[in-house]
């Protein structure tokens, strides 16, 4: 079962447009930026303790298998899940899934020899942290999708740091290397932060296991 919670449909010359030019080396994510506030969205899959989120624009790579065979196996068909907990980071989550809705990949490619660079572009010093927290950015910097134009968020500090130890974590158990694709999903939807972070860690779990 799958409830798309916002989207749109792309046009049929829009269609071919991107078709046109998802071949060409390097002009994919441009052309996915340029008409990702037509293809945002986010889509809930399963139900109960197996419901989880995922971008619409990835929707498909998981109807492949069952919500409970892809959470249980942490990856459909080939392609492996990084899963961040709402109920552990709701600010992390929040800006991954409004991350989505404005049009972001759901699928990223893990690049750890970009991510210096991508860091130079997102997340600088200047990034206002009125509330004492810290810079997140969606996508992540050691991804190809990552850098210019990446959405930034203020988070709680131990969030941010349950994050990055899920994403080495994940990577080294799963064996995603530089090259890879990997889905980003979201389990605990219900508990993502409804807005933006005031100061006080809201997470009903706060240990990052």
């Amino acid at each position: 079962m799958a409830t798309k919670t916002k989207g749109g449909l792309l046009l049929p010359v829009l269609i071919v447009a991107v078709v046109a030019v998802v071949a060409v080396p390097g002009l994919r994510d441009k052309a996915l930026g340029l008409f990702g506030g037509l293809t945002g969205g986010t889509e809930l899959v399963g139900t109960g303790e197996t419901q989880f989120m995922v971008a619409s624009s990835a929707a498909s790579q998981v109807h492949k298998c069952t919500p409970q065979q892809g959470l249980a196996d942490q990856q459909c068909d080939d392609l492996k899940f990084v899963i961040f907990d709402a109920a552990r980071m709701p600010f992390i989550t929040r800006n991954i899934s409004t991350a989505w809705a404005a049009g972001k990949p759901g699928v990223l490619t893990k690049d750890a020899t970009v991510e210096a660079a991508n860091r130079k572009q997102v997340c600088l010093a200047s990034f206002p942290r009125p509330h004492g927290g810290q810079c997140d950015e969606f996508p992540f910097a050691a991804t190809r999708q990552g850098g210019a134009g990446a959405q930034e968020h203020e988070v709680p500090a131990r969030e941010n740091q349950c994050q990055g130890g899920t994403l080495s974590t994940r990577y080294r158990a799963a064996g995603i290397k530089d090259g890879d694709d990997f889905l980003v999903v979201i389990i605990h939807p219900d508990q993502i932060a409804s807005g933006p972070f005031q100061g006080i860690d809201i997470a009903k779990d706060q240990t990052c296991g």
